[in-house]
């Protein structure tokens, strides 16, 4: 019987990924920068990227979650019009239009399948961006 609830217990750690926060999938593809871009990815979580005033900025926080990322300050960081699709693992394009700093802040949620239990939990992504001229 202990064998049984030993057994158990690995399964269900198995199938809710373990303890600690998920990991992306050794499947993930990398994502094809655009040339030019200053490329944004999950590597920069908490950390500071470097532009220039008329540089693209590529916000590349891949496919394992649902990202939700927050508008762009409007000032320093501009949406453009957007005349053309994402690349997969893509969020967002947007254009460095003044010099300064600002904030790139997403939220990743668990991809579910509909009518499956799914665990609810947020990865909250945050990166600052300064812009020289």
């Amino acid at each position: 019987m202990r064998h049984l609830g030993l057994a158990l217990a690995l399964i269900v750690g198995t199938a809710c990924g373990g303890a600690g926060a998920p990991q992306p999938s050794a499947t993930a593809t990398p994502i094809p920068p655009i040339a030019g871009a200053v490329l944004v990815t999950r590597a920069n979580d908490r950390g500071t990227v470097h532009a220039r005033v008329g540089d693209t900025i590529q916000i590349a926080l891949g496919s394992d979650y649902e990202w939700r990322v927050d508008p762009p300050d409007g000032v320093i960081l501009v949406h453009g019009v957007q005349n053309y699709m994402l690349v997969r693992g893509t969020q967002a394009i947007w254009a460095a239009a003044a010099p300064g700093t600002a904030t790139i802040t997403a939220t990743g949620t668990v991809i579910c399948a509909s009518g499956q239990a799914c665990i609810m939990l947020a990865l909250l992504f945050t990166t600052t961006v300064v812009v020289a001229p």
